[in-house]
């Protein structure tokens, strides 16, 4: 809480089938009972046992030790407030979708189906794990930007022809300074759902130029891992 990095060390008897959440609950219940995370669905719906497993953003109950190179190192997710130990403040990820208006404004009409492309399917299939968000290298420099996994949901809407308002959603993608985008893609890499936000940023970016809305970007595309 208080920015001070403290590490523990633990040595655990691990099987293969385990998970990084079977290895919190082991500490907690045979090493240190103050040991604070967070979990529910432990099968990767509900997206609140993000951890950053060997420098990477994972869900905790779906990555393997088998997996992972020893010593495992488990720190909190990054770019999200502390609160304790590993259980960092959600309602920053919250706050960005608020600020950005990510919600329906239907229609008078009652449409009910429509077709969309498959990218569009899949962004319906978001958890809010805010996984994308804490690899982002943008918010090192920049804490508005609006964040992969708000760029992700606002883009259903824009595509949706029941929400009424499809042209200011897509303002609101501007408004979140979606061009400072480096393009790295590490938010596609981390997303446990393979939802890749980063292509739908590149989508979302020529609609922007297209429209005269933003100028192309020129920034150079790093890689954080």
């Amino acid at each position: 809480r208080n920015h001070e990095s403290l590490f523990k060390e633990f040595d655990v008897a691990l099987e293969p089938n385990h998970t990084v959440l079977d290895i919190l609950y082991t500490l907690k219940e045979n090493y240190d009972p103050t040991l604070s995370f967070r979990s529910m669905c432990r099968a990767g719906i509900c997206g609140t046992c993000g951890v950053k497993v060997n420098s990477k953003p994972v869900l905790a109950c779906k990555t393997k030790v088998r997996e992972l190179e020893h010593p495992i190192t488990i720190e909190p997710l990054d770019n999200l407030p502390i609160i304790k130990d590993l259980v960092v403040d959600h309602s920053v990820l919250m706050e960005r979708l608020k600020k950005l208006r990510v919600w329906y404004e239907p229609l008078g009409s009652n449409l009910q189906t429509f077709k969309t492309n498959p990218m569009v399917d899949k962004s319906f299939e978001c958890i809010a794990c805010g996984l994308c968000d804490a690899s982002c290298p943008v918010f090192l420099t920049n804490q508005d930007f609006g964040g992969p996994m708000s760029f992700l949901r606002i883009y259903k809407l824009t595509q949706d022809p029941r929400h009424s308002k499809r042209e200011d959603s897509l303002l609101r993608v501007k408004d979140g300074h979606l061009q400072l985008c480096t393009h790295c893609k590490n938010c596609s890499m981390v997303c446990p759902l393979g939802l890749m936000p980063e292509s739908i940023i590149k989508f979302e970016e020529a609609e922007l130029i297209k429209k005269g809305l933003i100028s192309q970007n020129l920034s150079n595309s790093f890689d954080f891992f």
